[in-house]
């Protein structure tokens, strides 16, 4: 690159023949337009990986969720913008059904069968749900806390020490309180039975 000084220009000239590019083409897209140019093909692949439109378009929408926090901080290059948005569609979608899956276990593990053969059965294990979630909101913040984490996000004892700030073996006894107190709350002990049977 050379300056044209003689001439009184001050833009730098390309001695290579390209033309230069202006100041605008070396920063990232507005992230309007990255929007619009890859919105269709996000929510295309979303659909191929969930089946079903209304999960597709949270996943979609979760991924430009999260692209636009990270979009200025990373400034992709416009050669690499699609490969960095469809890696965070791609986690997007693997942790929407993580998501998925530690609520279905849960209620499988619990109380909810889908499975059901019967209806009276369903019934009566939605009647139990309804039951436990009543119980729940009468226990303690830290209780709802822990019984969250071991149940409907499946963490092991070490990963909700980590986010209680607890050691593990404290964690697990806890937990085991707390599940203590919501079977009480659920089942309430019989006066009439005797606490040594």
């Amino acid at each position: 690159m050379i300056t044209a000084a003689m001439s009184g220009a001050v833009e730098p000239l390309d001695v290579s023949g390209a033309t230069p590019r202006p100041e605008t083409e070396l920063s990232p897209l507005p992230f309007e337009r990255v929007y619009e140019r890859h919105a269709g093909p996000v929510y295309r692949f979303s659909l191929s990986q969930m089946g079903d439109a209304t999960t597709a378009e949270d996943v979609a929408s979760d991924t430009f969720a999260a692209a636009l926090v990270a979009y200025d901080r990373v400034r992709p290059e416009e050669a690499g913008l699609r490969p960095w948005l469809f890696r965070i569609a791609r986690h997007e979608a693997i942790d929407h059904r993580r998501r998925i899956g530690r609520a279905r276990r849960f209620l499988d593990r619990q109380w909810f069968r889908p499975e059901a053969e019967h209806v009276e059965d369903a019934a009566l294990l939605r009647a139990e749900l309804r039951e436990v979630i009543a119980a729940m909101s009468r226990l303690s913040r830290r209780d709802r806390q822990l019984l969250g984490l071991r149940l409907a996000a499946g963490l092991s004892f070490a990963e909700i020490g980590s986010v209680t700030g607890l050691r593990e073996a404290s964690a697990r006894v806890a937990t085991h309180r707390a599940l203590k107190r919501l079977r009480g709350l659920v089942a309430p002990p019989d006066p009439m039975e005797s606490p040594h049977d």
